[in-house]
């Protein structure tokens, strides 16, 4: 219930029934009728939905929305399934899986790219529409005797409810939306590794792959395959293709290529490049920076008429994430030369606020020394009370310290360990002044807000 009614992005999205359960008299209800329809609940058709996509607004992504009573039910199963297989998953597959994320699949690559490394070839490659085009009978024969398995069929099978097209049946794919759907994507792509011709020593070289084989990294359906020539990478891609071909998949060809590790290949928002030095760098993609500039810009522009608080209680978390992603690779060039530009949107939304004061008036009212343990007397901020914005050259450079492979949360004799990792410090901000308390402090993402 929790997983589903609080914690869930999609919380507030109701499915075909329009239900949602927002407040706790209406979870305690849904809860009732979740443990009542234990082994008698039939999974209902799914709400399509399109949402854009991050990397090209003007392209639709297709999302099922379940209703909540199903959506409950898969939290349910899935906290059954994902054990038996996170002890089973390959060593490299990062994304949708409990401590591990993006930066774990970053600092996977750049160990196995970095120094004299000879794998010098990679083959960037993404799979076309994954969620959709998984195929239903392989899926469930991977499955097994799982006890859920017929609850498992019925979800994959309910149907589709899209506004103006009615129903439509499913016969292939899992409902990009629902909370059971990227286990499953995992499930129908494990043995993807051992199909690139991947091969991992035994004994006290366990966990290290052998001399001559390529390494596979994966996040979701991305995926980096390190080769030493192009032909090894050509004839990975081939094997894959046909791996692939029997699980309903197949590349996104506009998407896949092979490059030389010297050009550089994008991954997760990252630019991955050999410079003629020799040293392998990681910092953050062109298109990334691109992108973010022109939400500040977009949303800089929406606040004219705001107030200074509303522009830090917009403006700050989104400084925030941004750097914080990105903190972990050679990105100081990069926040300086956002510092400057923030400053400069800063600087015109003062201007365009009061047209008819003089500049050494705006100055004065908006930009000051708020940071006493920082000489730095341009920092954008409120005067009343003393919040301000974080310039991303304030950022340090901390590595992210990869997960230990085939390590699962659910292993009790590594409980310590997961304890430890689950310790995320905080990024090193001096901590910002609340927006109505000076002597206290706000968190990250309320910086600049009222109590």
């Amino acid at each position: 219930m929790r997983q589903a009614t609080q914690r869930n992005a999609g919380r507030r999205t109701a499915g075909i029934d329009g239900l949602v359960a927002l407040t706790s008299q209406a979870r305690a209800e849904m809860a009732v009728r979740v443990h009542a329809s234990i082994g008698s609940h039939r999974p209902s058709p799914v709400r399509r939905v399109y949402r854009p996509k991050a990397s090209d607004k003007a392209k639709m992504r297709p999302l099922g929305i379940p209703v909540l009573i199903d959506r409950c039910h898969q939290a349910r199963v899935k906290n059954a399934l994902e054990p038996e297989w996170e002890a089973r998953f390959e060593p490299r597959s990062y994304g949708f899986r409990p401590g591990r994320g993006c930066h774990d699949a970053i600092e996977s690559l750049f160990n196995t790219l970095r120094g004299k490394s000879r794998r010098v070839w990679t083959l960037d490659a993404d799979l076309a529409g994954a969620f959709d085009k998984i195929s239903h009978d392989h899926l469930l024969g991977m499955l097994g005797g799982f006890p859920a398995r017929d609850m498992i069929a019925g979800w994959l099978k309910a149907g589709i409810f899209e506004a103006g097209k009615g129903f439509a049946p499913t016969g292939e794919g899992t409902p990009q939306g629902g909370i059971i759907s990227p286990l499953l994507l995992n499930i129908a792509l494990h043995g993807l590794e051992e199909a690139a011709g991947v091969r991992y020593h035994t004994g006290n070289y366990s966990g290290a792959v052998r001399p001559g084989c390529p390494v596979l990294t994966r996040y979701a359906d991305d995926l980096v395959v390190c080769c030493y020539s192009r032909q090894q990478a050509e004839q990975v891609k081939a094997q894959l293709a046909g791996w692939l071909e029997p699980r309903g998949l197949a590349f996104n060809e506009a998407k896949t290529r092979i490059v030389p590790l010297s050009e550089g290949f994008g991954f997760l928002g990252f630019n991955l490049r050999r410079y003629p030095n020799g040293k392998l760098l990681i910092k953050p993609g062109a298109k990334a920076i691109k992108r973010f500039r022109e939400r500040l810009s977009k949303e800089f522009h929406a606040l004219r008429g705001s107030n200074v608080a509303a522009v830090m209680a917009t403006i700050s978390p989104i400084i925030r994430g941004w750097v914080a992603y990105y903190r972990t690779v050679v990105s100081s060039s990069v926040f300086h030369a956002l510092t400057g530009y923030l400053w400069k949107l800063a600087y015109k939304w003062a201007c365009w606020s009061h047209r008819n004061k003089p500049r050494r008036w705006i100055v004065d009212r908006y930009f000051g020394k708020f940071d006493k343990f920082r000489n730095d007397r341009w920092v954008f901020g409120d005067r009343d009370t003393g919040a301000y914005l974080p310039k991303p050259a304030w950022t340090d450079i901390v590595r992210h310290t990869l997960v230990k492979a085939g390590s699962s949360p659910d292993d009790p004799a590594l409980a310590g360990y997961w304890a430890h990792r689950r310790q995320k410090e905080n990024p090193r901000w001096t901590p910002t002044p609340c927006a109505c308390c000076p002597g206290r402090t706000a968190g990250a993402a309320y910086a600049g807000r009222t109590c």
